[in-house]
Order: structure tokens, then sequence, then C-alpha cells
């Protein structure tokens, strides 16, 4: 893990204590198919839906591989903490709070891809990304950003989400837990965790935790 601090007070251990005293305050601790036209015979078939995926709640455990997942909130914020900026001045932040804990065997420096999250309109994206990765992935308990997360050692993370001021207030949101299968890479022939798909998803309330 890295730190993320700067200043005076800012350091790993001053913005683990902002963030861990934070929930007090602001945190709160295949496509479808084409209709075939009709016949004497058959009445068409109607377009094929998207699969449902299993759902869950929050603070409800996901389990799979590599990692089990807990969605415990959803948060609106425009605090600026040591090391998080927004990347345009008035914007917010949508922060999802996740217990994530690694099932497979090995550590793991992927914990961007355990989550997605839809139905927020104005998130700003990165150009240089092929998802819509958080901007910020932050360890409540000491309050540096996230790399490599350990077997068998569940973490509670804040994963940040920079929205535009100009777009709706969200209420709530759609979080999607994601999984990957380990499996051997047809191009190296050897074994790697492939295949990144959504497992389960919920809809998440947002709290509106704006200047608290």
């Amino acid at each position: 893990m890295s730190s993320v601090g700067g200043g005076p007070g800012a350091g790993p251990r001053g913005l683990g204590a902002r963030i861990v005293a934070i929930p007090l305050r602001w945190l709160g601790l295949s496509a479808g198919v084409a209709a075939l036209a009709a016949s004497g015979l058959f009445g068409g078939l109607e377009p094929a839906g998207k699969p449902e995926l299993p759902p869950v709640k929050v603070n409800e455990v996901s389990e799979g591989e590599p990692w089990n997942v807990t969605v415990t909130g959803g948060r609106l914020v425009d605090a600026e903490l040591p090391g998080i900026r927004l990347q345009t001045e008035g914007n917010r932040w949508v922060v999802v709070l996740v217990t994530v804990e690694v099932t497979a065997p090995e550590s793991r420096n992927d914990v961007r891809e355990t989550i997605d999250i839809s139905g927020v309109e104005g998130l700003v994206e990165d150009p240089n990304l092929r998802r819509l990765n958080p901007q910020y992935i932050i360890a409540l308990r000491d309050g540096e950003a996230v790399g490599y997360l350990q077997p068998s050692m569940p973490e509670n993370l804040a994963f940040f989400w920079e929205q535009e001021s100009t777009a709706p207030v969200p209420t709530e949101m759609t979080v999607t837990i994601n999984k990957k299968t380990y499996r051997v890479d047809t191009l190296s022939n050897h074994m790697h965790w492939l295949d990144l798909e959504p497992r389960a998803e919920l809809t998440v309330p947002i709290e509106d935790r704006r200047g608290k």
C-alpha cells in the first residue's frame, strides 16, 4: 500500500484517522437477439433479455472467487481529504463502502475490479481506462491508498467516483459485484485469473452527506 498524505497532519496515520472518523460525519460506517419476422406458423420471437444477476443486499456477503465482497453503504460527499482531490472544483464524490476478502491463495492488486457502479449520471471517466474505475480506493483502517490485499484478511474500503456538479443528485445506485475464473491462459499456457464478469448486483441507497 502507498501513502496518500500531504501537508501538515496529512500523513497516512493522519489521513487514516480522518477517514475512520468520517463514518461518524459523512461515511457513517449477451446482447439482445433481434426479433425474427413473423410467419404463417410462428408469431416471432421476443428479443432475448439480459440475464438477471443473483441479487444480494447491503451488508450481505457475496461469496466467490477470487474475493468475497460485502457492500455496506453508499455516500455522496464533497469533502477534500489529504491525497484525495477532485479533478474539477465543485464536483462531488460518490462513495461506495465495501468489505473485500481475498479468497484466492495469493495476494491481489486488482481490487479496482471487484465492483462497478451504474445508475449515476455524470461520473468522470478516465479516457486512458477501458472501465469506469474509481479514482481512489482507501482503506479505512489506516487511510492509505490500497495496493495489494492479502488472502483471508478482510479490508474495509471506500471506493471514490467523481461526479460532475451539473449532474442530477443521485439517491441510489446499482453496484455490480464481479468475479474471475482461474484457468489456463491460451496465449501463455499458464494459469491465471481471467474472465472478469458480473457475479451479483444490488441497489444501494446513497446518503447525501455533503457539508457534514
